[in-house]
C-alpha cells in the first residue's frame, strides 16, 4: 500500500553564528533559516533547509518563503505519492516564481524517497560507493590582513580548497590573494568571488593579474546584461568565469553555455533543487566545463544535500563541494553522522540524507 503525503511543515528558525560574519551585502550574528519537512501518513519525513536573506540571492526571508510552501505547494503535496516525483514537480510548476520554495521542497522529496526505500540519497542518484568529498572554505572579511590570517588558519584546520571573497575593486585584492597564496602553499586550490563588485573594464585590467597566483575559477566578476557581453569579457579573462546568480535555472545555464559566455557553473540545490541540478550538471558534462556544487550558507542539515549530490556524480570530479558554513554556525538542529576529517566530509549509508531533527533545539532556535 502506498504511503502518501499528509502534511507539509515549515519552521523559520534564528541560528547562532560562531562570530560575526561580513558578508559583502550585509553583516550579521545570526542566520534566518527556513527547515521544512514532508510527512507522510506512516510517519516517514523528508527534510530540507535553506538561508534566506532579502538582501542576497533569493531575495525572501524565511516568513515569506514559509508563506508560499503553506499557501500555494501545501494544497498540491496532499495526499500525493511521494515517488510521483516529477509530476509533483510539474504542478508545482503551475505557481509562477517560488522557485527557491519549489527547490526546497524537491530536496525534502528525495529525502523522502530514500527512507521510505532504506537508502541513502547518494545511492538513489547512481553512485557506487560513499567516499570522502572535499570541501571549500570561504574566506570573507573586511581587512586583506584578517583575510589572510583566516585562509590560514582553515588550512590549517584541514582545508585544502579556499574560495576568496574579492570586492575591493583595485589591486589591493590581488596583493592579498598573492599573499594569501604564498601563505598557504602551492598545493591549496584557490578560487574567487568577486560578488559582481567590479566593472567590466575594472575586471580585464585588475583581475586577469590573479592568473598568476593559480586560481582556477573567476566567480562572478561583474554585473552584466547580456551575455553577449559577459561571452567577450570571458574571452578576454585568463581565468575562466564561473557563473553563479547568471545561472539561476537549466535555460539560463544552456543559454550561457551556448553564448561561451562562462567557463563553469555553480550547482545550487537550494536554487535548482536535486532533479533540476543533475540536468544542469549533465549540460555541463555535455559541454565540457566543471561543475562545482556551490554554497547557500547551510548548517549540517542543509549540507548533506550537497554531499550526496557531489558524492554520486562522476562528472563533478575533481573540483570540491562548497560546504563550509557548519564550521561559522555556534549550533543547528541537526542531529545525525558528521565527521570533517583531512578538509573532507563523508557520507554514509543511512537512509535519506542521513539527517534527523533535534526536537529540543528546533524549538530553541525556532522563531
Amino acid at each position: 500500500m502506498v504511503d502518501r503525503i499528509k502534511s507539509i511543515e515549515t519552521y523559520c528558525l534564528e541560528l547562532p553564528y560562531r562570530h560575526l560574519v561580513n558578508f559583502r551585502s550585509v553583516q550579521e550574528s545570526a542566520g534566518p533559516y527556513l527547515l521544512i519537512r514532508i510527512k507522510t501518513k506512516d510517519g516517514a519525513e523528508g527534510l530540507a533547509e535553506c538561508v534566506s536573506r532579502p538582501r542576497q540571492a533569493g531575495g525572501l526571508d524565511p516568513k515569506t518563503m514559509a508563506y508560499q510552501i503553506d499557501t500555494f505547494f501545501a494544497p498540491i503535496l496532499a495526499g500525493r505519492d511521494p515517488f510521483d516525483h516529477n509530476r509533483i514537480l510539474e504542478d508545482m510548476g503551475i505557481i509562477k516564481g517560488c522557485t527557491q520554495a519549489r527547490a526546497l521542497i524537491d530536496v525534502a522529496l528525495w529525502d523522502l524517497k530514500g527512507k521510505l526505500l532504506g537508502q541513502p540519497v547518494w545511492r538513489l542518484l547512481g553512485g557506487g560507493e560513499a567516499k570522502p568529498v572535499s570541501v571549500t572554505w570561504l574566506v570573507h572579511g573586511n581587512t586583506a590582513k584578517k583575510m589572510t590570517a583566516e585562509a590560514v588558519a582553515k588550512v590549517k584546520r584541514g582545508f585544502r580548497n579556499l574560495k576568496i571573497k574579492v570586492w575591493k575593486r583595485s589591486m589591493e585584492d590581488v596583493r592579498m590573494v598573492r599573499d594569501i597564496r604564498k601563505a598557504v602553499g602551492k598545493d591549496i586550490l584557490i578560487y574567487c568571488d568577486a560578488n559582481s563588485a567590479y566593472t567590466e573594464s575594472e575586471a580585464r585590467n585588475i583581475l586577469s593579474n590573479l592568473v598568476e597566483y593559480d586560481v582556477v575559477f573567476l566567480e562572478e566578476p561583474c554585473k552584466i546584461g547580456t551575455n553577449d557581453r559577459r561571452a567577450a569579457l570571458a574571452h578576454d579573462l585568463p581565468i575562466p568565469v564561473l557563473g553563479d546568480q547568471v545561472c539561476e535555472n537549466l535555460e539560463a545555464v544552456h543559454d550561457l553555455i551556448k553564448a561561451n559566455a562562462v567557463g563553469a557553473v555553480s550547482v545550487k540545490p537550494g536554487r535548482t533543487g536535486i532533479t533540476e541540478s543533475l540536468k544542469i550538471i549533465a549540460l555541463c558534462e555535455g559541454a565540457g566545463i566543471p561543475a562545482v556544487i556551490g554554497t547557500g550558507s547551510e548548517s549540517r542539515l542543509g549540507s548533506m544535500s550537497r554531499l550526496h549530490l557531489r558524492c554520486a556524480i562522476p562528472s563533478l570530479d575533481p573540483w570540491p563541494t562548497e560546504t563550509h558554513f557548519f564550521e561559522k554556525l555556534e549550533d543547528d538542529v541537526y542531529d545525525g553522522p558528521f565527521e570533517f576529517k583531512n578538509g573532507a566530509l563523508t557520507v554514509y549509508d543511512e537512509p535519506g540524507f542521513g539527517g534527523r531533527i533535534d526536537e529540543k533545539k528546533l524549538k530553541r532556535y525556532r522563531v
